[in-house]
């Protein structure tokens, strides 16, 4: 006599034993769960489904005829039509719809990080190149031209007052001498301080990249300033430091400035420039960032060196 049983484990966590007896040569089918005999059938020897109920779910016990005798199978019929699986279905309906929802909102978050990220770095570049130099007609493709394809010149600028507000024009000639001009306004008193944290001077002029096919896009370079423009800025700190330092000789403000210029690079000439300024005034370029210079060990050695006997 067969003897097959399996452990079925309802949705709720019960556990309940379904077991099947068949007879070798009378063929009769027992069929009992949790102890209780739920089917009994006779002369079975054919394949066979018989089907119960263990709680609200329908089961089913298979018997299939082999070629040499049987073989059985338990399963939880999940697809005909009873309360359960129409409480199934409905669960899984909202499952599904669930998971949709999960699936587009989690599509549309990526979306909009990616796009947020994308809008930022545009920003921050915008930033950079405001904080740096001055740009026409710049989009994110045209500066993509522009690095591939831009040539470069120089651009002159020049402050111009009127009876309504103070502007800065530049303009530049291109390698097909076409005359490109541009202006951007400036506050109407005081000192006009550029990106690169120097005072503008009458014809400073500074490196320009233009698109050669359309030079209206370009952009002015305020850190690629002309060799004059840097002549000018050596000259203002040279003044700057004989009317700080009035008991030194001119010379030693020429050392000190040229000795800044060749050790420190051309942006800390603006430390000599404003090292009268107050924090307040010059957050960038100060007294402190002037004292900061000129104590620094390595660099006070060098103007002590280079400039004792100025």
């Amino acid at each position: 006599m067969a003897q097959v049983s399996w452990v079925y484990l309802d949705d709720f966590g019960g556990q309940h034993r379904v077991g099947l007896y068949h007879g070798d040569r009378s063929g009769h089918v027992l069929l009992h769960c949790d102890l209780r005999v739920v089917q009994v059938d006779f002369s079975v020897r054919e394949s066979r489904t018989y089907s119960f109920f263990v709680e609200d779910e329908l089961c089913e016990v298979r018997i299939f005829k082999e070629k040499t005798g049987f073989s059985y199978d338990f399963n939880v019929n999940k697809e005909v039509d009873t309360p359960r699986n129409r409480l199934r279905k409905a669960d899984e309906s909202r499952n599904r719809k669930y998971m949709i929802f999960l699936a587009l909102g989690l599509v549309l978050s990526v979306t909009g990080i990616f796009l947020g990220l994308r809008w930022w770095n545009q920003q921050q570049q915008a930033e950079r190149l405001s904080g740096s130099s001055l740009t026409s007609g710049l989009s994110p493709e045209a500066a993509g031209m522009l690095d591939a394809e831009g040539k470069t010149t120089l651009a002159e600028l020049y402050i111009v007052s009127d009876a309504l507000q103070r502007k800065v024009f530049y303009g530049f000639t291109t390698a097909g001498d076409s005359q490109v001009s541009g202006y951007f306004y400036v506050p109407d008193t005081g000192q006009i301080i550029l990106p690169n944290g120097f005072p503008l001077n009458d014809r400073d002029a500074f490196t320009v990249r233009y698109l050669p096919s359309s030079p209206r896009i370009h952009q002015v370079e305020f850190e690629q300033p002309a060799a004059q423009t840097l002549a000018t800025y050596l000259e203002m700190a040279r003044k700057a430091e004989v009317r700080a330092h009035p008991e030194a000789t001119p010379g030693h403000g020429l050392c000190v400035a040229k000795n800044t210029l060749k050790h420190k690079g051309w942006h800390q000439l603006a430390d000599l420039i404003f090292q009268s300024t107050p924090p307040a005034q010059n957050p960038k370029h100060n007294r402190d960032s002037y004292l900061r210079l000129v104590r620094d060990p390595e660099f006070a050695n060098v103007l002590k060196r280079e400039c004792w006997d100025q």
